[in-house]
């Protein structure tokens, strides 16, 4: 193993391994093409239906080898053969899967393209999603893709999902790849907020200790201190800073968290009669509150 380790421990298969984790992890606001050089994502044998670029051709299915890198979709008869046909990325408007009547066929997807759909036959159910997903994912970024689409084929001179005579009819259903831009999250942000402070308010002594070892000699010349040889920090002084702000805010904010308790406990009324507050008493209140507040994280 260690042989291995060393055949592969150069510098240009870092830069790979990186650019393609790079790629399959972003969100999708980057563009895939940006990387100059071509990453190969996917590959394998797949079945596809004739695209029938002859209006009266015969639209017959064949088995070929399908390539996609970050740069292009494209197929041929077998591996390291000249490709049939290109897709650039930017032509994938929507991957979306199609529906087993079409061609009476399972595990079949289809590629949206601006003047047709090239129709795909997966070998089982986990390889099509996994296409699906990739070729979704890689296209994620194109302007014009589609919000909308036909989950089945168009055959006989109609679009077997909606009926639409025209092939060139706006989809009937909306994609199900990627996520939109206006999805809605059912997020409590009031509870969430409190969620954070309550975690900041925890774990401040470890905030401390970091921004302690941030402003220490040892980041920098190394650990002159035991306890500091935990923390790896790329950027310090940005590091430093960061710390010195969420500290401060979470310092502000218990500070005005005690004043309301602290009028919201003088206003405590039992009966009809008001009661004054001791220190004490207001202390042993607010160590309760602190611990119910922390039970309920």
């Amino acid at each position: 193993m260690a042989t291995f380790y060393e055949f592969f421990n150069e510098q240009k298969y870092a830069d790979a391994v990186k650019n393609f984790l790079d790629l399959i992890s972003s969100s999708g606001r980057r563009d895939p093409k940006s990387i100059e050089q071509p990453i190969l994502l996917k590959e394998g044998f797949m079945i596809k239906r004739a695209q029938g670029r002859k209006r009266f051709g015969m639209k017959n299915f064949k088995k070929r080898w399908f390539r996609l890198t970050n740069h292009e979709f494209t197929y041929q008869k077998s591996k390291g053969d000249q490709p049939l046909c290109n897709i650039p990325i930017e032509n994938i408007l929507a991957v979306e899967r199609l529906e087993e009547e079409s061609f009476r066929m399972k595990n079949m997807f289809q590629v949206i393209q601006p003047e047709r759909a090239l129709y795909i036959q997966a070998n089982n159910c986990v390889e099509a999603k996994d296409w699906i997903d990739i070729l979704t994912k890689v296209s994620q970024c194109n302007q014009k893709r589609l919000t909308v689409f036909h989950p089945s084929a168009y055959l006989n001179g109609h679009w077997l999902c909606c009926r639409a005579s025209s092939d060139t009819a706006a989809g009937c259903t909306p994609c199900t790849g990627g996520l939109p831009a206006n999805i809605q999250l059912d997020i409590d942000g009031d509870r969430e907020t409190e969620r954070i402070y309550s975690l900041f308010n925890l774990y401040m002594g470890k905030l401390e200790k970091m921004q302690e070892a941030c402003g220490s000699k040892s980041v920098y010349d190394g650990p002159e201190q035991e306890e500091y040889s935990t923390f790896v920090i790329d950027d310090p002084q940005e590091t430093y800073k960061t710390l010195k702000q969420v500290i401060a805010g979470v310092g502000t904010l218990e500070q005005e968290h005690a004043q309301y308790r602290r009028d919201k406990f003088k206003k405590t009324r039992y009966g009809s009669q008001e009661h004054p507050i001791g220190d004490k008493s207001f202390q042993n209140y607010i160590r309760q509150q602190s611990e119910i507040s922390t039970h309920s994280i």
